[in-house]
């Protein structure tokens, strides 16, 4: 098994060159940049289980997510879907950090919005976001999430929620909150 570490400037180095052009990638770019992921290793492991050899590459959640955001950045997407996009990316990011929060507390709760920032997995700038609105709900084992369009047709139209469970949700709601009870989003 072996690890390749990717170091920030090399990151740095080439994601601001697919990030770069119109307001919605901005947009991206500034939203990306107060994530501040830690990078981890990428992972590749050859195994033999018998029946022929089985090649394994692992690569860290927050660096594909990095990538998909710079791509998608690159298509000239409009404001309203790079908002949506931001929305989307900000539910999982809240729902890494609740995952987090609870892996590191012996009490095993999920924790508000203050205390993940008081703890460095959210960014200060939060609740709102690239036009989208973010809510979070905390109780013991429990949390919901919403991310909401700050204005209804002009900066998203789809609003989305997450839980526990890590299942993204979400839909058009004519500018209210998704629940619990909207369809699993991609």
């Amino acid at each position: 098994m072996g690890q390749i570490y990717v170091a920030p400037d090399l990151v740095e180095q080439y994601f601001p060159l697919a990030l770069v052009g119109t307001q919605g990638n901005d947009r991206m770019r500034e939203f990306l940049s107060r994530l501040s992921p830690v990078l981890d290793p990428v992972s590749y492991s050859l195994t033999d289980d018998g029946l022929g050899p089985l090649h394994e590459l692992h690569v860290p959640r927050n660096m594909l997510m990095l990538l998909v955001a710079g791509m998608a950045k690159g298509a000239g997407d409009s404001e309203t879907v790079s908002n949506e996009s931001v929305g989307r990316g900000l539910l999982r990011t809240v729902y890494a950090a609740e995952t987090t929060f609870q892996a590191t507390h012996d009490d095993g709760r999920f924790g508000t919005l203050e205390e993940l920032k008081t703890a460095g997995l959210l960014e200060p700038g939060l609740p709102q976001s690239s036009g989208y609105r973010l809510e979070l709900r905390a109780s013991g084992n429990k949390f919901e999430a919403t991310a909401v369009p700050v204005e209804y047709g002009r900066t998203g139209f789809l609003s989305y929620f997450i839980d526990e469970s890590g299942v993204l949700r979400g839909g058009d709601k004519a500018g209210g909150a998704a629940t619990v009870a909207d369809n699993p989003i991609q």
